[in-house]
């Protein structure tokens, strides 16, 4: 699944760069900026989860969360996972300017080189993302699969809301954070399962 997410993400990359524009080398660079950050981050807590679980399969990390309450050992790793949710979504101050929301090309700026049925596509893409991020986070919470998924998705709409569609960080800021909460939220229960 992350390999697929990441291709994605990599396709989305690869033509920003070839569009021979600044703003879209620009958006590759936040681009490849962000797609090592969650990449990491994803990693990691995937081999936390392993080592926690004993296996990488949906269905039976779902069946372990329901009568183990697997978020008790993986609590960070849930924390950075909804991280990488929020910075997928350039939500709150994780926004790497992908969105366009910003005025200039300089500092913390970026128009999308895309329009039309490729901008569509992209976001049609965002939004499948968005809903398998949601899916994967409800697999930690220790209720019916249903309420769980309905859970986290309200928690992300909350969080879209406060966020009012608006980021004001610059990106490499929102880089430095971004390495700090979900790379290092996944590092730290990584050390903690594996040592403690």
């Amino acid at each position: 699944m992350v390999s697929v997410l990441s291709m994605m993400d990599l396709l989305v990359i690869t033509g920003a760069f070839s569009s021979n524009d600044f703003s879209g080398r620009v958006s590759a660079k936040r681009g490849l900026s962000r797609f090592i950050i969650w990449l990491f981050a994803s990693i990691v807590s995937s081999a936390t989860i392993y080592k926690v679980c004993r296996t990488l399969k949906l269905s039976e990390i779902s069946r372990l969360s329901e009568s183990n309450c697997i978020i008790i050992d993986l609590p960070f790793t849930f924390v950075s996972l909804f991280i990488i949710l929020l910075m997928k979504g350039n939500l709150m101050h994780f926004d790497f300017g992908l969105s366009g929301t910003e005025m200039s090309v300089f500092g913390d700026a970026l128009y999308s080189p895309y329009s039309g049925w490729s901008l569509a596509v992209i976001q049609m893409a965002q939004w499948i993302e968005m809903g398998v991020w949601i899916k994967i986070l409800s697999y930690f919470l220790p209720v019916v699969k249903s309420v769980s998924y309905l859970i986290i998705s309200v928690l992300y709409l909350a969080f879209m809301l406060l966020d009012r569609f608006i980021s004001t960080v610059e990106w490499k800021k929102a880089a430095r954070l971004s390495w700090g909460w979900a790379a290092g939220m996944s590092l730290i229960n990584f050390i903690y399962v594996f040592y403690f």
